[in-house]
C-alpha cells in the first residue's frame, strides 16, 4: 500500500495577507472576549474620526468617504506625506482593496478625486528658506504653524536636523516628521 501523496495548493497572489488580517483579528478577538464584526456594515458602523484629525483634511468632494473609508483600516494622516499622481493613487486604492477596504465604485471614484486634487506629487521645501506661504503649501501646514516655524527660524537661526523642529512651540513635530522626506535642510 502506498501513501497518498501531499498536493500542493495554490492560492491567488495578495490572498493570504487579508485572510490572515482577518483570522488574526477573529482570533485576537475571542481571546479578548470582544465582538468581532461579520459584516461590511458593522465594520463601516466604527465610531468616526475624531474632528481633530477630520480638520487637518482640505474640504471638498471625497472627503467624507476618504475618512470613512481609509480610517477603517489605518490613520487617514498616511496620505498627507504621500503625495502621488492619480495613477499612484489608483494603484494605492487598488491595493487597499485588495487587502480588504471595503466602498462602492463611488466612494473610491470619490476618494480617487479627492486625493488627486489634495495629494498631488509634492516637491521638496527648503525649511530654512521658505515663506510661511511656500511652507503651508508644500507641507499642507495650518497658516499658524508655517507662521511658526519662520518665526522660531528667524529669532533662533536655521535649523540642522528634524530634531529643531520638535524644539518649535506650537507646532505638531509628529505631523512634521510624517513629511520628512518633504523637508530639506539646504
Amino acid at each position: 500500500m502506498t501513501k497518498p501523496q501531499a498536493k500542493a495548493i495554490t492560492v491567488a497572489p495578495g490572498f493570504c495577507k487579508p485572510l490572515f488580517r482577518t483570522l488574526s483579528i477573529i482570533f485576537l478577538a475571542l481571546l479578548s472576549g470582544r465582538a468581532v464584526p461579520i459584516s461590511a456594515q458593522q465594520a463601516a458602523s466604527k465610531p468616526a474620526v475624531p474632528p481633530d484629525v477630520a480638520k487637518k483634511f482640505p474640504d471638498g468632494p471625497g472627503k467624507d468617504a476618504f475618512l470613512r473609508v481609509c480610517s477603517t483600516c489605518h490613520s487617514p494622516t498616511n496620505v498627507m506625506a504621500s503625495g502621488q499622481t492619480r495613477q499612484g493613487w489608483e494603484d494605492t486604492i487598488t491595493k487597499m482593496a485588495g487587502y480588504g477596504a471595503v466602498a462602492s465604485d463611488e466612494d473610491f471614484t470619490a476618494i480617487l478625486d479627492y486625493l488627486e486634487k489634495n495629494y498631488p506629487p509634492q516637491q521638496k521645501v527648503d525649511i530654512n528658506k521658505a515663506t510661511a506661504a511656500q511652507l503651508e503649501k508644500s507641507l499642507q501646514l495650518e497658516p499658524a504653524a508655517a507662521e511658526a516655524i519662520v518665526a522660531y527660524r528667524d529669532k533662533h537661526g536655521t535649523f540642522k536636523s528634524l530634531d529643531d523642529l520638535k524644539q518649535i512651540p506650537g507646532v505638531d513635530s509628529a505631523n512634521l516628521i510624517a513629511k520628512k522626506a518633504l523637508i530639506t535642510f539646504d
